[in-house]
């Protein structure tokens, strides 16, 4: 078979036969790349400063007033006006209640006559208790309700007893509370006389003896103040108020 012939290859056009027609590519729209059709972003401007969270309020609640409970039963005082009990408290002795060192077979009698007649008291434990020395025993009183709380050898309490502490034989006078008027009216009987006209008034009983007598109350049995029958200290009076305050609980200052 015979090669099959190519057409022939067109010749380009001449200048004269292209000469007044328009060139094609003048027709064609220039393409606008930046064009996409949406918005131009408006200029960023800085952001007003957030304020501060203001803190949630809590709803208003009216809490109904509560009453105040009532005390204990057996508590030693209140701050309570109508409490009708008064601060100072008879000296009170159990014996479940006492701790003892060094100490055998001590009566209950020889207990209040060192309290009632001590030679040394001190305080030690920032005031919430004294103890008080009479020959070889010390006795331990809790101020709070007037309580013997501890039966001690003289040697053994000494060789405890801290160097920092507060001598005073009269601290009981004080640690049992405000005396019956209280403030400058205050005072203690001057005479021997007084004293006994005070004692006599209170309920309490003088039994006279050989140099001491002892002084007692019907209220508080097992209880007594010895009472010297011809005292030679001129602060007599106040000393022997003291014991009665110590022992009975009871103020005979006005």
């Amino acid at each position: 078979m015979g090669q099959k012939k190519r057409p022939p290859t067109p010749k380009a056009p001449t200048p004269k036969a292209l000469r007044g027609l328009k060139d094609p590519a003048r027709t064609v729209r220039p393409v606008d790349y930046t064009a996409t059709g949406r918005r131009a972003p408006e200029p960023r401007r800085d952001p007003a400063p957030r304020r501060a969270p203001e803190p949630r309020r809590r709803p208003r609640t009216i809490e109904p007033p509560r009453q105040a409970p009532p005390p204990p039963p057996d508590a030693v005082h209140t701050l309570r006006a109508e409490d009708p009990r008064p601060l100072p408290r008879p000296l009170r002795i159990a014996e479940e209640d006492i701790r003892s060192v060094g100490i055998r077979d001590i009566t209950t009698e020889r207990i209040v006559h060192v309290v009632a007649d001590p030679e040394d008291a001190w305080t030690a434990d920032a005031g919430t208790s004294d103890h008080f020395l009479r020959g070889d025993l010390v006795v331990q009183v809790r101020r709070a309700d007037n309580a013997v709380i501890g039966v001690f050898s003289a040697r053994y309490a000494l060789s405890v007893r801290p160097e920092d502490y507060e001598p005073a034989l009269d601290i009981a006078e004080e640690a049992a509370g405000p005396g019956a008027r209280g403030g400058k009216g205050t005072r203690h009987p001057t005479t021997r006389r007084e004293l006994l006209r005070r004692m006599e008034a209170a309920g309490f009983v003088v039994t006279p003896g050989a140099g001491h007598g002892r002084v007692s109350h019907p209220d508080h049995p097992g209880l007594f103040v010895p009472f010297a029958s011809t005292p030679s200290d001129r602060r007599f009076t106040r000393h022997a108020v003291a014991q009665i305050r110590r022992v009975f609980g009871i103020d005979l200052r006005r």
